[in-house]
């Protein structure tokens, strides 16, 4: 399989457009004509994991955080960075790496779910999808051909509804001015003619090709056409997110339920352990920025990286802050993806002589407990 469908697959799951400007996610190091047969995924491209990539005769590279993060002035070997990446081009192994667009598509919500939590919305919301609403003047004989026309090229989705407009009959009238060539009326003459008014929604990435699609199949020389934005917007994604949990629960029942989720050794929270907690925030990696919105919203952060001011900082607002530390409450998406992938690449219609095998790096948090 062709490394540019594999991106094809994580880009379904984690569309890029849901990265933050400072990010450098996708493809960091490779070709995408190149051949995969090994894909190794991995939440970082240490040393260690470039190693067992190259040991395990891996093709692709799939991490969370991107090697490649700052721009470079030179690649070198002594340089920790340029070790790696020098290393794996000898070695002929893409890098692709999918960071804050896979914590806003997958991450939160994903580990919301192993919590139990219900109802869930974005913490934090960095990217709405913006719809607009397009109203079309059309001769009736003719209405059918725009309709189709527009919704094969997207229109009309609303969640799991396709095809979805609204029609209204009236009648339309114009007069042909000299050097016009009109589908119906002649110039000089006042038409009256029997339209159809189509209005459907459209996103923003496909509203030009919409419009295009229906200029095309109208049969009038100057389409009538309406385009209006809406104010309430589409599908939002976002860092972190909240919830509720069926009934409450304490703080310390909280911890354990946590390091049971996402497999740590132990967390640190604030608080009492009696303290009653029902409403719930969570924010994998490092979730410090996001302590103002989750007191708005929930009794409890669950994140990683806090740090003696930042605790401070939750308390005065009456927020609970529990970490369970940043690999703890993300390497669970190396297996995530490693499973996503495999099923994917299982239902592709690909010759399956060239079969794809899928598998997640061994790797340990940086830092140790005794």
């Amino acid at each position: 399989m062709k490394c540019r469908t594999i991106i094809q697959l994580l880009e379904e799951l984690a569309p890029p457009k849901y990265a933050e400007e400072w990010d450098n996610p996708g493809l960091l190091l490779g070709r995408a004509e190149k051949e995969v047969h090994n894909i190794m995924v991995a939440l970082d491209a240490s040393e260690d994991v470039v190693e067992q990539a190259v040991s395990n005769h891996a093709d692709m590279l799939i991490t969370h955080h991107p090697m490649i993060f700052k721009p470079l002035k030179k690649i070198t070997s002594q340089d920790f960075i340029g070790k790696k990446i020098i290393k794996l081009i000898q070695n002929d192994v893409v890098c692709y790496a999918m960071h804050t667009n896979f914590d806003c598509a997958v991450m939160a919500v994903e580990a919301g779910k192993r919590l139990g939590l219900k109802n869930m919305r974005v913490l934090d919301p960095v990217y709405e999808e913006k719809y607009y609403k397009i109203a079309v003047f059309v001769p009736e004989d003719q209405a059918e051909k725009v309709r189709a026309a527009m919704t094969r090229e997207g229109a009309g989705f609303i969640g799991n509804y396709s095809d979805c407009t609204f029609n209204t009959e009236g009648m339309g009238t114009f007069l042909p001015r000299e050097g016009t060539n009109p589908y119906l009326g002649r110039q000089g003459e006042l038409a009256r003619v029997r339209e159809m008014k189509i209005e459907t929604i459209v996103d923003e990435q496909r509203k030009k090709t919409v419009i295009d699609a229906m200029l095309k199949a109208h049969p009038y020389e100057e389409p009538a056409y309406d385009i209006y934005p809406l104010v309430s917007n589409g599908q939002g994604a976002g860092i972190g997110c909240f919830g509720y949990l069926s009934q409450y629960v304490t703080a310390e029942n909280l911890a354990r339920r946590v390091k049971e989720a996402f497999h740590v050794p132990y967390v640190t929270y604030t608080g009492k352990p009696e303290d009653k907690l029902a409403s719930i925030a969570i924010c994998p990696g490092s979730g410090k920025s996001v302590i103002g919105k989750a007191a708005g919203h929930a009794d409890v952060l669950i994140t990683g990286d806090m740090d003696h001011h930042s605790a401070l900082d939750a308390k005065e607002q009456g927020l609970l802050l529990m970490d369970a530390g940043h690999f703890g409450t993300e390497h669970f998406m190396a297996e995530y993806v490693c499973n996503y992938l495999k099923k994917k690449i299982a239902e592709a219609d690909f010759d399956m002589q060239h079969t794809v095998n899928v598998f997640t790096a061994e790797e340990q948090p940086v830092f140790q407990i005794l």
